[in-house]
Protein backbone atom coordinates (compact mmCIF):
# COMPACT_ATOMS: atom_id res chain seq x y z
CA UNK A 1 0.00 0.00 0.00
CA UNK A 2 1.41 3.26 -0.99
CA UNK A 3 1.53 6.28 1.72
CA UNK A 4 -1.73 8.53 1.18
CA UNK A 5 -2.52 11.91 3.39
CA UNK A 6 -6.20 10.70 3.26
CA UNK A 7 -6.01 7.40 4.92
CA UNK A 8 -8.03 7.67 8.06
CA UNK A 9 -7.82 4.91 10.68
CA UNK A 10 -9.89 4.36 13.77
CA UNK A 11 -8.14 4.33 16.97
CA UNK A 12 -9.92 2.88 20.31
CA UNK A 13 -8.87 4.06 23.61
CA UNK A 14 -10.46 3.32 26.95
CA UNK A 15 -14.37 4.29 25.71
CA UNK A 16 -13.73 6.40 23.10
CA UNK A 17 -12.64 6.36 19.17
CA UNK A 18 -11.09 8.69 17.33
CA UNK A 19 -10.61 9.61 13.73
CA UNK A 20 -6.65 9.19 13.29
CA UNK A 21 -4.62 10.30 9.76
CA UNK A 22 -1.62 8.73 8.74
CA UNK A 23 0.19 11.09 7.09
CA UNK A 24 2.51 7.96 5.80
CA UNK A 25 3.83 4.32 6.19
CA UNK A 26 5.91 5.15 8.93
CA UNK A 27 5.21 3.82 13.07
CA UNK A 28 6.29 7.03 14.35
CA UNK A 29 4.28 9.33 11.78
CA UNK A 30 1.36 7.22 13.03
CA UNK A 31 2.33 7.36 16.90
CA UNK A 32 3.27 11.21 17.11
CA UNK A 33 -0.53 11.42 15.60
CA UNK A 34 -2.13 9.30 18.25
CA UNK A 35 -0.53 11.31 20.77
CA UNK A 36 -1.82 14.98 19.18
CA UNK A 37 -5.13 13.24 19.04
CA UNK A 38 -5.39 11.64 22.31
CA UNK A 39 -2.66 12.85 24.60
CA UNK A 40 -1.21 9.51 25.22
CA UNK A 41 2.85 10.02 25.19
CA UNK A 42 4.42 8.24 22.46
CA UNK A 43 6.82 6.38 24.74
CA UNK A 44 3.78 4.93 26.69
CA UNK A 45 1.52 3.82 23.73
CA UNK A 46 1.08 -0.04 22.75
CA UNK A 47 -0.72 -0.06 19.43
CA UNK A 48 -2.08 -3.10 18.04
CA UNK A 49 -3.97 -4.06 14.95
CA UNK A 50 -5.05 -7.05 13.20
CA UNK A 51 -3.69 -8.51 10.07
CA UNK A 52 -1.58 -4.90 9.76
CA UNK A 53 1.12 -5.86 12.19
CA UNK A 54 2.03 -8.71 14.66
CA UNK A 55 1.73 -8.32 18.62
CA UNK A 56 2.43 -4.23 19.22
CA UNK A 57 4.02 -2.56 16.71
CA UNK A 58 7.02 -1.24 16.84
CA UNK A 59 9.02 2.53 16.05
CA UNK A 60 10.82 0.67 13.38
CA UNK A 61 7.07 -1.19 11.98
CA UNK A 62 5.47 -0.56 8.42
CA UNK A 63 2.10 0.46 8.15
CA UNK A 64 1.65 -1.13 4.40
CA UNK A 65 -0.58 -3.33 5.59
CA UNK A 66 -2.85 -1.05 7.57
CA UNK A 67 -6.09 -0.11 5.75
CA UNK A 68 -8.35 3.13 5.53
CA UNK A 69 -11.00 2.74 8.77
CA UNK A 70 -8.95 -0.43 10.01
CA UNK A 71 -9.44 -0.53 13.56
CA UNK A 72 -6.17 -0.06 16.12
CA UNK A 73 -6.75 -0.64 19.71
CA UNK A 74 -4.42 1.62 21.72
CA UNK A 75 -3.13 0.61 25.44
CA UNK A 76 -1.39 3.24 28.00
CA UNK A 77 -2.32 6.36 30.03
CA UNK A 78 -2.45 9.76 28.81
CA UNK A 79 -0.53 12.55 30.21
CA UNK A 80 -2.21 14.88 33.43
CA UNK A 81 -3.28 17.75 32.07
CA UNK A 82 -2.12 21.04 33.74
CA UNK A 83 -5.46 23.23 34.67
CA UNK A 84 -4.76 26.48 32.22
CA UNK A 85 -7.22 28.63 34.43
CA UNK A 86 -7.42 29.05 37.98
CA UNK A 87 -10.25 27.71 40.10
CA UNK A 88 -13.09 29.41 40.77
CA UNK A 89 -15.06 29.45 43.79
CA UNK A 90 -18.56 28.83 44.24
CA UNK A 91 -19.64 32.76 45.45
CA UNK A 92 -17.95 33.81 42.22
CA UNK A 93 -19.81 32.14 39.93
CA UNK A 94 -23.54 32.99 38.26
CA UNK A 95 -26.09 30.70 38.74
CA UNK A 96 -26.00 28.96 35.43
CA UNK A 97 -22.42 28.67 36.26
CA UNK A 98 -22.68 26.93 39.60
CA UNK A 99 -25.36 24.66 37.73
CA UNK A 100 -22.92 23.36 35.51
CA UNK A 101 -20.45 23.25 37.98
CA UNK A 102 -21.49 20.48 40.22
CA UNK A 103 -20.27 21.78 43.41
CA UNK A 104 -24.08 22.37 44.22
CA UNK A 105 -26.66 20.13 44.28
CA UNK A 106 -28.96 20.40 41.55
CA UNK A 107 -32.45 21.95 41.38
CA UNK A 108 -35.44 19.83 41.83
CA UNK A 109 -39.30 20.43 40.49
CA UNK A 110 -41.76 22.31 41.90
CA UNK A 111 -44.38 19.91 42.73
CA UNK A 112 -47.61 21.43 40.62
CA UNK A 113 -50.47 19.26 42.15
CA UNK A 114 -49.77 15.71 42.81
CA UNK A 115 -46.76 15.91 40.11
CA UNK A 116 -44.79 14.01 42.05
CA UNK A 117 -44.76 10.66 39.61
CA UNK A 118 -43.70 12.94 37.56
CA UNK A 119 -40.99 14.61 39.04
CA UNK A 120 -38.98 11.37 40.36
CA UNK A 121 -39.44 9.58 36.88
CA UNK A 122 -38.11 13.15 35.07
CA UNK A 123 -34.67 13.37 37.19
CA UNK A 124 -33.85 9.53 36.99
CA UNK A 125 -34.56 9.89 33.04
CA UNK A 126 -32.25 13.60 33.54
CA UNK A 127 -29.81 11.15 34.05
CA UNK A 128 -29.04 9.35 30.66
CA UNK A 129 -26.81 11.39 28.61
CA UNK A 130 -27.84 9.51 25.53
CA UNK A 131 -31.27 10.12 25.93
CA UNK A 132 -30.64 14.10 27.09
CA UNK A 133 -28.64 14.13 23.72
CA UNK A 134 -31.33 12.62 21.57
CA UNK A 135 -33.93 15.28 23.06
CA UNK A 136 -31.84 18.15 21.70
CA UNK A 137 -32.54 17.12 18.09
CA UNK A 138 -36.38 17.42 18.58
CA UNK A 139 -37.57 19.95 16.15
CA UNK A 140 -41.69 20.14 16.46
CA UNK A 141 -42.35 23.52 18.77
CA UNK A 142 -45.02 22.88 21.61
CA UNK A 143 -45.09 19.08 22.18
CA UNK A 144 -44.10 17.16 24.82
CA UNK A 145 -40.72 16.03 23.85
CA UNK A 146 -39.42 19.91 23.18
CA UNK A 147 -41.04 20.82 26.18
CA UNK A 148 -38.84 18.19 28.11
CA UNK A 149 -36.03 19.06 26.83
CA UNK A 150 -36.49 22.66 27.13
CA UNK A 151 -37.13 21.97 31.44
CA UNK A 152 -34.34 19.68 31.25
CA UNK A 153 -32.09 22.56 30.33
CA UNK A 154 -33.78 24.79 32.70
CA UNK A 155 -33.17 22.48 35.66
CA UNK A 156 -29.34 22.40 34.30
CA UNK A 157 -29.12 26.15 34.49
CA UNK A 158 -30.57 26.73 37.58
CA UNK A 159 -30.04 26.50 41.35
CA UNK A 160 -33.23 26.59 42.46
CA UNK A 161 -36.47 24.80 42.12
CA UNK A 162 -37.76 24.50 38.41
CA UNK A 163 -41.92 24.87 38.23
CA UNK A 164 -42.23 22.61 35.36
CA UNK A 165 -45.57 24.17 34.39
CA UNK A 166 -45.41 24.05 30.39
CA UNK A 167 -44.28 20.51 30.27
CA UNK A 168 -47.11 19.52 33.28
CA UNK A 169 -49.70 21.87 30.53
CA UNK A 170 -48.54 19.86 27.50
CA UNK A 171 -48.81 16.55 29.25
CA UNK A 172 -52.28 16.88 30.47
CA UNK A 173 -53.49 17.97 27.17
CA UNK A 174 -51.80 15.40 25.17
CA UNK A 175 -52.80 12.36 27.86
CA UNK A 176 -56.12 13.15 29.26
CA UNK A 177 -55.49 10.63 32.21
CA UNK A 178 -53.14 12.74 33.88
CA UNK A 179 -55.55 15.64 33.87
CA UNK A 180 -57.80 13.54 36.11
CA UNK A 181 -59.01 14.92 39.33
CA UNK A 182 -59.87 13.52 43.04
CA UNK A 183 -62.67 13.93 44.91
CA UNK A 184 -62.08 17.00 46.45
CA UNK A 185 -61.37 18.40 43.07
CA UNK A 186 -57.89 19.02 42.80
CA UNK A 187 -55.75 16.94 40.52
CA UNK A 188 -55.53 13.39 41.75
CA UNK A 189 -52.54 11.52 42.04
CA UNK A 190 -50.95 9.30 38.94
CA UNK A 191 -48.99 6.12 38.71
CA UNK A 192 -45.53 6.95 37.92
CA UNK A 193 -44.94 3.86 35.86
CA UNK A 194 -47.69 4.66 33.84
CA UNK A 195 -46.15 8.10 32.66
CA UNK A 196 -42.69 6.54 32.09
CA UNK A 197 -44.16 3.73 29.97
CA UNK A 198 -46.67 7.48 28.52
CA UNK A 199 -43.80 9.17 27.99
CA UNK A 200 -41.04 7.03 26.37
CA UNK A 201 -43.84 5.49 23.82
CA UNK A 202 -44.41 9.60 23.40
CA UNK A 203 -40.71 10.50 22.89
CA UNK A 204 -40.20 7.35 20.63
CA UNK A 205 -42.58 8.94 18.07
CA UNK A 206 -40.09 11.61 17.61
CA UNK A 207 -36.77 10.35 18.37
CA UNK A 208 -34.45 7.25 18.82
CA UNK A 209 -35.45 5.76 21.96
CA UNK A 210 -35.26 2.09 21.78
CA UNK A 211 -31.81 2.21 20.60
CA UNK A 212 -31.29 2.84 24.66
CA UNK A 213 -34.41 0.95 26.31
CA UNK A 214 -35.74 -1.29 23.76
CA UNK A 215 -35.70 -5.08 24.63
CA UNK A 216 -37.31 -8.18 21.85
CA UNK A 217 -38.45 -11.24 23.33
CA UNK A 218 -39.03 -14.70 22.32
CA UNK A 219 -42.18 -16.19 23.04
CA UNK A 220 -42.81 -19.89 23.40
CA UNK A 221 -46.61 -21.59 23.64
CA UNK A 222 -46.79 -25.38 24.50
CA UNK A 223 -50.33 -27.11 25.12
CA UNK A 224 -50.21 -28.43 28.95
CA UNK A 225 -53.51 -30.54 27.80
CA UNK A 226 -51.91 -32.29 24.31
CA UNK A 227 -48.32 -32.81 23.65
CA UNK A 228 -48.78 -33.34 19.49
CA UNK A 229 -50.50 -29.72 19.76
CA UNK A 230 -47.15 -28.02 17.96
CA UNK A 231 -45.66 -25.18 19.90
CA UNK A 232 -46.41 -21.68 18.96
CA UNK A 233 -43.07 -19.06 18.98
CA UNK A 234 -43.57 -15.25 18.44
CA UNK A 235 -41.28 -12.45 18.98
CA UNK A 236 -42.44 -9.30 20.58
CA UNK A 237 -41.21 -5.81 21.51
CA UNK A 238 -40.78 -4.64 25.21
CA UNK A 239 -38.89 -1.34 26.90
CA UNK A 240 -38.92 -3.19 30.56
CA UNK A 241 -38.68 -5.99 32.50
CA UNK A 242 -41.76 -6.39 35.40
CA UNK A 243 -40.61 -8.30 38.38
CA UNK A 244 -43.95 -10.11 39.86
CA UNK A 245 -44.67 -9.93 43.38
CA UNK A 246 -47.40 -12.56 43.67
CA UNK A 247 -48.31 -13.85 39.99
CA UNK A 248 -51.40 -14.98 41.07
CA UNK A 249 -49.69 -18.01 43.20
CA UNK A 250 -50.89 -16.65 46.22
CA UNK A 251 -48.58 -19.62 47.61
CA UNK A 252 -45.38 -18.31 46.07
CA UNK A 253 -43.52 -15.98 47.89
CA UNK A 254 -40.96 -13.99 46.06
CA UNK A 255 -37.57 -12.09 48.15
CA UNK A 256 -35.55 -11.21 45.04
CA UNK A 257 -35.86 -9.30 42.25
CA UNK A 258 -34.28 -12.44 40.25
CA UNK A 259 -37.40 -14.83 41.21
CA UNK A 260 -40.26 -12.22 40.36
CA UNK A 261 -38.41 -11.81 37.32
CA UNK A 262 -38.45 -15.27 36.81
CA UNK A 263 -41.95 -15.89 37.39
CA UNK A 264 -43.20 -12.37 35.36
CA UNK A 265 -41.13 -14.49 32.37
CA UNK A 266 -43.41 -18.13 32.60
CA UNK A 267 -47.33 -18.91 32.98
CA UNK A 268 -50.21 -20.41 31.78
CA UNK A 269 -52.81 -18.61 29.53
CA UNK A 270 -55.96 -19.78 27.83
CA UNK A 271 -55.93 -20.81 24.41
CA UNK A 272 -57.62 -22.62 21.70
CA UNK A 273 -55.95 -26.33 20.81
CA UNK A 274 -57.01 -27.21 16.84
CA UNK A 275 -56.39 -30.35 17.80
CA UNK A 276 -58.47 -30.88 20.50
CA UNK A 277 -61.15 -28.56 19.22
CA UNK A 278 -61.79 -26.85 22.28
CA UNK A 279 -59.76 -24.13 24.46
CA UNK A 280 -56.61 -25.25 26.65
CA UNK A 281 -54.27 -24.17 28.99
CA UNK A 282 -51.10 -23.60 26.93
CA UNK A 283 -47.55 -22.95 28.95
CA UNK A 284 -46.35 -19.27 28.10
CA UNK A 285 -42.06 -19.06 28.16
CA UNK A 286 -40.62 -16.00 27.72
CA UNK A 287 -37.18 -14.96 26.85
CA UNK A 288 -35.11 -11.92 25.74
CA UNK A 289 -33.66 -12.65 22.33
CA UNK A 290 -31.93 -8.46 21.80
CA UNK A 291 -30.67 -6.46 25.38
CA UNK A 292 -30.91 -2.78 25.56
CA UNK A 293 -27.97 -0.12 26.73
CA UNK A 294 -30.29 0.62 29.01
CA UNK A 295 -32.99 -2.12 31.36
CA UNK A 296 -35.92 -0.59 33.75
CA UNK A 297 -37.95 -2.99 35.73
CA UNK A 298 -40.76 -2.59 37.45
CA UNK A 299 -41.92 -3.62 40.66
CA UNK A 300 -45.92 -5.27 40.11
CA UNK A 301 -46.71 -3.47 43.43
CA UNK A 302 -50.14 -2.58 42.58
CA UNK A 303 -53.13 -4.76 42.13
CA UNK A 304 -56.70 -4.26 41.42
CA UNK A 305 -58.92 -5.10 44.13
CA UNK A 306 -63.11 -5.59 44.06
CA UNK A 307 -65.53 -3.28 46.08
CA UNK A 308 -68.64 -4.51 45.17
CA UNK A 309 -70.02 -3.01 48.26
CA UNK A 310 -68.56 0.64 48.25
CA UNK A 311 -71.20 2.50 45.99
CA UNK A 312 -68.59 5.44 44.72
CA UNK A 313 -66.72 2.25 42.25
CA UNK A 314 -66.19 -1.19 42.05
CA UNK A 315 -62.99 -1.17 42.94
CA UNK A 316 -59.74 -0.43 44.25
CA UNK A 317 -55.42 0.13 43.67
CA UNK A 318 -53.96 -1.84 46.35
CA UNK A 319 -50.50 -2.00 46.86
CA UNK A 320 -48.31 -5.27 48.06
CA UNK A 321 -45.79 -3.95 50.86
CA UNK A 322 -44.12 -7.40 50.56
CA UNK A 323 -39.57 -6.62 50.78
CA UNK A 324 -38.53 -7.59 47.17
CA UNK A 325 -34.84 -7.17 47.36
CA UNK A 326 -32.96 -6.07 44.81
CA UNK A 327 -29.18 -6.37 43.46
CA UNK A 328 -26.91 -3.70 42.79
CA UNK A 329 -25.49 -5.05 40.10
CA UNK A 330 -28.39 -7.22 37.73
CA UNK A 331 -27.19 -10.21 35.54
CA UNK A 332 -29.79 -11.31 33.02
CA UNK A 333 -27.93 -13.90 31.19
CA UNK A 334 -30.01 -16.71 32.15
CA UNK A 335 -32.95 -14.59 31.24
CA UNK A 336 -31.63 -14.61 27.95
CA UNK A 337 -32.41 -17.52 24.31
CA UNK A 338 -29.87 -19.57 23.70
CA UNK A 339 -28.38 -17.56 20.80
CA UNK A 340 -28.25 -14.46 22.67
CA UNK A 341 -26.27 -16.62 25.71
CA UNK A 342 -23.53 -18.08 22.73
CA UNK A 343 -23.28 -14.16 22.16
CA UNK A 344 -22.40 -13.28 26.27
CA UNK A 345 -20.35 -16.45 26.85
CA UNK A 346 -17.75 -15.20 24.84
CA UNK A 347 -16.86 -12.25 26.65
CA UNK A 348 -18.30 -14.21 30.19
CA UNK A 349 -15.22 -16.92 29.86
CA UNK A 350 -12.66 -14.18 28.63
CA UNK A 351 -13.51 -12.08 32.05
CA UNK A 352 -14.24 -14.30 34.18
CA UNK A 353 -12.43 -17.47 33.80
CA UNK A 354 -9.42 -15.79 35.39
CA UNK A 355 -10.70 -13.99 37.88
CA UNK A 356 -13.67 -13.01 40.24
CA UNK A 357 -16.56 -11.11 39.11
CA UNK A 358 -17.01 -8.08 40.66
CA UNK A 359 -13.66 -7.49 42.56
CA UNK A 360 -11.43 -4.50 42.58
CA UNK A 361 -7.33 -4.51 41.42
CA UNK A 362 -5.97 -1.56 42.91
CA UNK A 363 -2.76 -1.94 40.71
CA UNK A 364 -3.45 0.23 37.35
CA UNK A 365 -0.28 -1.33 35.94
CA UNK A 366 -1.09 -4.75 36.30
CA UNK A 367 -4.93 -4.19 35.06
CA UNK A 368 -2.85 -2.81 32.11
CA UNK A 369 -1.00 -5.24 30.91
CA UNK A 370 -3.47 -7.92 31.42
CA UNK A 371 -5.65 -5.88 28.96
CA UNK A 372 -2.44 -5.69 26.71
CA UNK A 373 -2.33 -9.67 26.97
CA UNK A 374 -5.75 -10.28 25.69
CA UNK A 375 -5.33 -7.47 22.84
CA UNK A 376 -2.72 -8.78 21.99
CA UNK A 377 -4.01 -12.58 21.66
CA UNK A 378 -6.70 -11.02 20.13
CA UNK A 379 -5.33 -9.21 17.35
CA UNK A 380 -3.24 -12.15 16.39
CA UNK A 381 -6.19 -14.36 16.65
CA UNK A 382 -7.99 -15.96 13.28
CA UNK A 383 -11.44 -13.69 12.34
CA UNK A 384 -13.41 -16.60 13.65
CA UNK A 385 -12.20 -15.71 17.34
CA UNK A 386 -13.27 -12.01 17.72
CA UNK A 387 -15.51 -11.25 20.43
CA UNK A 388 -19.43 -10.85 19.01
CA UNK A 389 -19.84 -7.75 18.41
CA UNK A 390 -22.64 -5.51 20.33
CA UNK A 391 -24.70 -2.34 19.06
CA UNK A 392 -23.18 1.32 19.88
CA UNK A 393 -24.21 1.91 23.35
CA UNK A 394 -22.71 -1.26 24.96
CA UNK A 395 -19.59 -1.08 26.47
CA UNK A 396 -16.76 -3.39 25.30
CA UNK A 397 -16.82 -6.86 26.55
CA UNK A 398 -20.13 -6.15 27.75
CA UNK A 399 -21.23 -9.93 29.65
CA UNK A 400 -25.08 -9.08 30.41
CA UNK A 401 -24.48 -6.97 33.54
CA UNK A 402 -26.20 -4.17 34.50
CA UNK A 403 -25.61 -1.62 37.24
CA UNK A 404 -28.02 -0.01 39.13
CA UNK A 405 -28.08 4.02 38.50
CA UNK A 406 -31.71 5.32 39.46
CA UNK A 407 -34.76 4.05 41.31
CA UNK A 408 -38.83 5.71 41.74
CA UNK A 409 -39.33 4.66 44.98
CA UNK A 410 -43.46 4.85 46.31
CA UNK A 411 -44.53 5.96 50.12
CA UNK A 412 -47.67 5.09 51.23
CA UNK A 413 -50.79 1.78 50.76
CA UNK A 414 -52.43 3.06 47.96
CA UNK A 415 -51.34 4.09 44.16
CA UNK A 416 -54.12 6.49 44.28
CA UNK A 417 -51.75 8.52 47.40
CA UNK A 418 -48.77 8.64 48.73
CA UNK A 419 -45.10 9.96 47.72
CA UNK A 420 -42.72 9.46 44.77
CA UNK A 421 -39.65 10.31 44.95
CA UNK A 422 -36.52 9.76 43.10
CA UNK A 423 -33.00 8.89 43.14
CA UNK A 424 -30.04 9.31 41.45
CA UNK A 425 -26.50 7.88 41.77
CA UNK A 426 -23.41 10.27 41.49
CA UNK A 427 -20.27 9.62 39.17
CA UNK A 428 -19.68 6.87 36.37
CA UNK A 429 -19.45 3.31 37.01
CA UNK A 430 -15.74 3.87 36.80
CA UNK A 431 -15.60 6.34 39.93
CA UNK A 432 -16.87 3.41 41.85
CA UNK A 433 -16.29 -0.08 40.45
CA UNK A 434 -18.06 -1.93 43.04
CA UNK A 435 -21.13 0.81 43.77
CA UNK A 436 -20.59 0.47 47.30
CA UNK A 437 -18.96 3.99 47.64
CA UNK A 438 -20.95 5.90 45.71
CA UNK A 439 -23.34 8.79 46.69
CA UNK A 440 -27.22 8.69 45.65
CA UNK A 441 -28.91 12.46 45.22
CA UNK A 442 -32.64 12.03 46.48
CA UNK A 443 -35.20 14.83 44.34
CA UNK A 444 -38.31 15.64 46.67
CA UNK A 445 -40.37 16.90 44.19
CA UNK A 446 -38.00 21.21 44.99
CA UNK A 447 -36.35 19.30 47.90
CA UNK A 448 -32.82 17.86 47.12
CA UNK A 449 -30.84 15.99 49.68
CA UNK A 450 -28.11 13.38 49.48
CA UNK A 451 -28.11 9.29 50.86
CA UNK A 452 -25.51 6.60 50.43
CA UNK A 453 -25.80 3.41 48.94
CA UNK A 454 -26.00 1.44 52.08
CA UNK A 455 -29.96 3.03 52.59
CA UNK A 456 -31.05 2.77 48.68
CA UNK A 457 -30.23 -1.07 49.03
CA UNK A 458 -32.80 -0.75 51.63
CA UNK A 459 -35.52 0.78 49.81
CA UNK A 460 -36.90 -2.96 49.09
CA UNK A 461 -39.86 -2.97 51.30
CA UNK A 462 -41.50 -4.27 53.54
CA UNK A 463 -43.33 -1.07 56.27
CA UNK A 464 -45.07 2.38 55.31
CA UNK A 465 -41.68 3.97 54.39
CA UNK A 466 -40.22 4.29 50.58
CA UNK A 467 -39.95 1.04 48.77
CA UNK A 468 -38.54 0.77 45.18
CA UNK A 469 -40.90 0.45 42.60
CA UNK A 470 -39.09 1.68 39.14
CA UNK A 471 -35.59 0.17 39.10
CA UNK A 472 -33.03 1.91 36.00
CA UNK A 473 -29.79 -0.02 35.29
CA UNK A 474 -27.21 0.40 33.01
CA UNK A 475 -25.18 -1.98 30.99
CA UNK A 476 -21.62 -2.57 33.16
CA UNK A 477 -18.23 -2.59 31.84
CA UNK A 478 -16.66 -6.25 33.01
CA UNK A 479 -14.71 -5.78 36.25
CA UNK A 480 -10.88 -5.50 36.54
CA UNK A 481 -9.09 -8.79 36.45
CA UNK A 482 -7.79 -9.97 39.71
CA UNK A 483 -5.91 -13.01 40.76
CA UNK A 484 -9.19 -15.26 41.73
CA UNK A 485 -10.49 -17.48 39.29
CA UNK A 486 -13.76 -18.25 41.51
CA UNK A 487 -17.21 -16.04 39.78
CA UNK A 488 -19.71 -14.92 41.71
CA UNK A 489 -22.46 -11.91 41.57
CA UNK A 490 -24.29 -9.62 43.36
Amino acid sequence: MSSSSSRVVLVKWSNELYEVAVPDNSAASLKQEVERRTGVPVARQKLLAKGAWAGILKDSGSLEKLKPSQAVTLIGSAEVVVPKEQPKFVEDMGEAEQAKSGLTLPAGLANLGNTCYMNSTLQCLRSIPELRRRLEGATTPGDVTTTLAATYRALDSSTKPVPPASLVRVLRATFPQFAQRGRNGGFAQQDAEELYSTLIAELATKVDVDSLFGLEMSETLSCSECEAEPRVTRTDKARKLVCNIQGGLQSKKIDHLHEGLKLALSGTVDKRSEILGRDAIWTKTQTISRLAPYLTVQFMRFFWKPTPGNDDHAGVKCKIMRPVAFPKTLDVYDFCDDNLQKTLKFNRDKFGAKHKLGEDDDDDDAMEDDDLQAAIALSMSDEASSPPAFPEGFPDGFMGEYDLFAIVTHKGRSADGGHYMGWVRQGTDDDNDDNNDAKWLVFDDDLVSESTTEYVMNLKGGGDDHMAYLLLYRAKKPSKPASSSSSSSS
